[in-house]
């Protein structure tokens, strides 16, 4: 009973000194949104001090919450359409196993998202360019649909492969058409693993840059493109800066913190088999 106590205070004890290691750059980032310039660079540190609002005031001034709109905008509506397009893509090369170039179909699929994006971005450009899409917010949602479609592909049908076939055997002796078979009986248990990785394909979206940088322009300015204009000649507005990594973390978080029951469950199917 006693060595049974020490484990536990032993593993607690490390465990909240490794949560403290992790968060404390958090709470670092987050205390500079609300320190004034001579705080932040004051030596000692400053622990205790009245919080100030003058960088929020700036970012609103300077239009950078539209910034996180954008982002909300093309990160969602892309991993939406992700999910839309790529959970019956994922099911069709995991249980179409007799279709005609399904394995050349699925490398081309994962090349997709092998390619550095330095090396698609220029023929994103031009084509783009081509058809009025630079600067809107269907040309980003287009660009981020395709490489992160390739990684849920990906990711899903092993899921998929995992489920038994008889299940869906079973289905069908009941009556229900293919279609009806994954509806109603495959999809429920492929929950965990669409949340788990469309969280992914989520931040994935929310944290790129070059896309948004190169075929976004003025109008459809993401969040992490708005960083680079804080550094200006004058100098780097840290507090303004930080601003953007906190607001920029808060929608993850939030995400994580409510699907992530069904995050656990989907990133461990398969990990233990009957």
């Amino acid at each position: 009973m006693h060595k049974s106590r020490a484990n536990s205070l032993i593993f607690t004890t490390l465990s909240i000194a490794y949560a403290a290691l992790i968060l404390f750059p958090v709470f670092w980032m987050w205390s500079y949104a609300f320190k004034s310039e001579s705080e932040m660079f004051a030596r000692p540190t400053v622990w205790l001090f009245t919080p100030t609002f003058e960088h929020f005031g700036y970012m609103i001034e300077n239009g950078y919450h539209h910034y996180l709109v954008n982002s909300l905008i093309v990160s969602g509506a892309s991993t939406a359409l992700v999910v839309l397009i790529g959970t019956p893509a994922a099911y069709a090369f995991a249980r179409y196993r007799d279709m005609k170039f399904r394995d050349d179909l699925f490398l081309f699929v994962l090349a997709t998202r092998m390619a550095p994006p330095v090396c698609l971005v220029i023929p994103y450009y031009l084509i783009y360019a081509k058809f009025d899409l630079l600067d809107t917010y269907l040309g980003l949602v287009i660009a981020y649909l395709t490489f992160n479609l390739s990684f849920y592909v990906w990711v899903l049908s092993s899921f998929c492969r995992d489920l038994p076939l008889e299940l869906e055997e079973a289905a069908r002796v009941e009556g229900y058409s293919r279609a009806q078979a994954f509806v109603k009986v495959l999809l429920p248990l492929l929950r965990p693993g669409i949340t788990a990785t469309a969280v992914l394909c989520f931040i994935f979206a929310w944290n790129e840059f070059m896309y948004a940088f190169l075929l976004g322009g003025q109008t459809v300015k993401t969040l992490p493109v708005g960083i680079p204009s804080l550094i200006t000649t004058q100098g780097v507005r840290w507090g303004e800066m930080a601003i953007i990594g906190m607001v920029g973390t808060l929608p993850v978080m939030v995400v994580v913190f409510f699907l992530q029951k069904h995050i656990v469950r989907g990133l461990t199917m398969g990990a233990v088999k009957g």
